[in-house]
Order: C-alpha cells, then sequence, then structure tokens
C-alpha cells in the first residue's frame, strides 16, 4: 500500500459504491461535497486510519499473493504507485496487485473459489486485477456486498481496460475467500452514466437530495446570512413540521417514561439475581466494567452547523409588512 494516489476532484474506483448510493457508510453527497471542496482548494479534513484498515494494508501483498498461487498466476505485481485513469470517462482507479493468468476456474467454494459469473465459470487469460479485502463481518453465502469490493473491481477493471478481476476477502482474519469476476458490462453501463452525473454535479454544484438530516449539513455546512443573521419568509407548511416533531418529542419523553418504568419491574422480579428466564424470554441485569477515572483532553474543533434545527414557539405570529 503507498497511500492515496487517484485525484480527490473527481470520481474514483475506492468511492464509486458510495456514488451509487451502495454504501451504508458514505453518502453521494459526502462525494460530492468532499470532491466540491477539492476543486475549490479547500482542504480535507485529517482521516485517522483505523487498526484494522492499517492491518489489512499491511497484508495486502499476503493476500495477493495467495490468490495469485490459488489460480497458478504469474507475474505478481504489488507497488503500484501511480493511478490509472479511464479514456473517456471522469474516472480514476489505484490497484492493490494485478497477475497474469490463462486458466479456466470453476466455482468451487469449500476451496474459498467463488466465481461469480451466472456460468459459474470463468476463463483467466491476460493480467487480471486483485483487489484486497480484509473484514470482521461474517462472509455471505451470495457474494459479496456491492460496496465490499465488486463495484470497485468493475470501475478498476474499466480504467484499466483488463478483462477478469478477484476480490480477494479474508474473513475474521483466517477466511480467506476469493471472487472472481469477468467485466459486467451492464454494470459498467450504470457505471458510466453515473459517473458522468457526478461530474455534471461537481462542476453545477448540484448536490442530491439530503438522505437524512445529517446529510443536509453535508449540503449546507454553513449558512448563507451566518453573519448578519437575516430571518427568511418561510412556508406554511413550516408549521406544521415543526408541530409534528414537537409531538414526535413528547411521545418520545412519554415511551422513555414507560420503558424506565418497566425496567423497574424487571429489576423487582430480578431482586439480587442477575439473570432469570420466562417462557417467551431471558433476562439479564449484570455488572458492568468498571473504569478508572481519567482526564479527558479534546482536541480543538472547527465551528460547524449545528446537527439539528432549533424550534421555538412564537408567542405571536405577525406578518411582515413590505
Amino acid at each position: 500500500m503507498v497511500g492515496k494516489v487517484t485525484p480527490n476532484t473527481q470520481a474514483s474506483a475506492s468511492i464509486i459504491a458510495a456514488i451509487m448510493a451502495h454504501d451504508p457508510y458514505k453518502t453521494p453527497n459526502e462525494c460530492l461535497r468532499s470532491c466540491i471542496n477539492a476543486n475549490a482548494g479547500i482542504p480535507a479534513k485529517d482521516w485517522v486510519q483505523s487498526k484494522q484498515a492499517a492491518f489489512g494494508d499491511r497484508i495486502e501483498p499476503f493476500l495477493a499473493e495467495s490468490a495469485c498461487k490459488a489460480i497458478g498466476g504469474s507475474k505478481l505485481k504489488t507497488d503500484y504507485d501511480q493511478a490509472f485513469h479511464h479514456k473517456e470517462l471522469p474516472l480514476a482507479c489505484s490497484l492493490d496487485a494485478t497477475c497474469f493468468a490463462d486458466t479456466t476456474i470453476e466455482h468451487d467454494p469449500d476451496n474459498g473459489i467463488f466465481v461469480m459469473t451466472p456460468e459459474r465459470k470463468i476463463k483467466l487469460y491476460g493480467t487480471g486485477v486483485i483487489e484486497c479485502k480484509n473484514t470482521s463481518v461474517k462472509p455471505d453465502e451470495a457474494g459479496p456486498a456491492p460496496y465490499r469490493g465488486p463495484l470497485q473491481l468493475q470501475a478498476q477493471m474499466m480504467c484499466t481496460q483488463l478483462q477478469w478481476g478477484v476480490v480477494a476477502t479474508l474473513y475474521g482474519g483466517y477466511d480467506l475467500r476469493l471472487y472472481f469476476y469477468d467485466n459486467a458490462l451492464s454494470m459498467q453501463v450504470l457505471i458510466s452514466n453515473r459517473v458522468r452525473d457526478f461530474q455534471r454535479r461537481i462542476e453545477d454544484h448540484d448536490f442530491y437530495a439530503p438522505e437524512n438530516s445529517g446529510d443536509a449539513n453535508t449540503i449546507w455546512p454553513v449558512p448563507l446570512n451566518f453573519d448578519t443573521k437575516e430571518l427568511i419568509d418561510l412556508p406554511d407548511d413550516v408549521d406544521g413540521i415543526c408541530e409534528e416533531i414537537e409531538d414526535c418529542k413528547r411521545l418520545k419523553k412519554t415511551m422513555d417514561a414507560k420503558i424506565d418504568a418497566l425496567q423497574s419491574l424487571l429489576k423487582i422480579h430480578l431482586g439480587d439475581h442477575e439473570s432469570g428466564i420466562a417462557k417467551r424470554y431471558a433476562v439479564e441485569w449484570k455488572m458492568t466494567n468498571g473504569r478508572k477515572e481519567k482526564t479527558v483532553t479534546y482536541e480543538g474543533k472547527e465551528p460547524e452547523r449545528a446537527k439539528s434545527v432549533k424550534i421555538k414557539k412564537l408567542k405571536e405570529v405577525t406578518t411582515n409588512v413590505a
């Protein structure tokens, strides 16, 4: 692993699943905001790599070598330090590894070989892409989710013009599974269309509809009237939205109180006992892990827009007079 080599100003294979709304951990708007900011010269926030991700980088050569050996491949290359750019699309990719092969692979789950083509058989001829993944999740017998390598691999094959690829995934630190793919043309058409649209949105600052409240913060991180705090006239349906939020807050408060009362009943039944069992449920009232008192120091943080909108009931509704 040599670090990020693809540009931050456009779509890349590593974020293609998020751009296509298949990544549960990142929204299309977050990708769009990052690219728009990069084009404007706004530096990205510092990113701290997790221990699992760092370990995954260290074992990439091992995973790539294992995949190459499994297919009797040769000419393994793991030191790619430059990006590959699509000839027509604003799309780039980096590579973990490639190898050469001339063989036919058949679906063999018992030996960790999964051929993800309709025929469950694939002809490997020439150089192919090896994408390495390390995860603690349990494997799905249907194959990895689109955001766990398959979409990224299709984008990598598009950029490199290679005809086959494999996602080498290590599950739980011991279960290595190799998922083989050819060029899925229908999927690559979808990728092409989404990449073109994504580039247009970068240029026009045209965000997608927000997926949730947090996604709206990505679209509008700073209000235009931040200094003047100018009031704008809002449509009548905003009153209904505010009232519904207030109703939900009251309902949540009632439900929280009810849950607390029911928890008290369970604790009365358990008393000095840690656990118990009824006809349909088992319950536990365990001790938590103790910890020493410590002083926590928080790093400095740039101001950012609040996560929620503050609602204040007006005593008297007034109408603006021009």
